[in-house]
């Protein structure tokens, strides 16, 4: 049950060590992920939902399966009274800087590789009072 955890754990190490490498384009990739698989775990094992309920919802909706969960997951956060604002402003700077490492023609840098662990840190630790 606790392998999305595990691997969003891994992958925020993954992040840190290929910054400390200069490999920065992936490091973007990784804090990202790691954010997405904690909201993965949440989703299942805080908030009791299916994989199934998840497709549902996004069957349903015009957004991407990223979208939706993050969604969901801002919704279950303002729910127990904590920073929605805060953790939805974080995750969708990093979505788009994960967009850009990924997709876009652009050169990601140091600068943009830190931002980005910055950001995946503010956000787990966001997630993490929801466990």
């Amino acid at each position: 049950m606790g392998h999305l955890k595990n691997k969003s754990e891994l992958n925020l190490g993954a992040a840190e060590l290929l910054h400390k490498e200069s490999y920065y384009p992936p490091v973007v990739h990784c804090a990202y992920y790691s954010c997405i698989q904690l909201m993965k775990h949440i989703w299942l094992n805080s908030m009791g939902k299916s994989e199934q309920e998840l497709k549902v919802i996004n069957n349903n909706s015009n957004q991407g399966s990223h979208e939706v969960l993050i969604n969901q997951i801002k919704s279950f956060i303002q729910s127990k009274s904590q920073n929605d604002r805060e953790f939805y402003n974080d995750i969708l700077q990093l979505k788009r800087l994960r967009v850009n490492a990924d997709y876009d023609d652009i050169s990601i840098d140091y600068t943009k590789s830190n931002q980005s662990i910055g950001l995946s840190k503010a956000t787990l630790s966001i997630l993490k009072k929801c466990i």
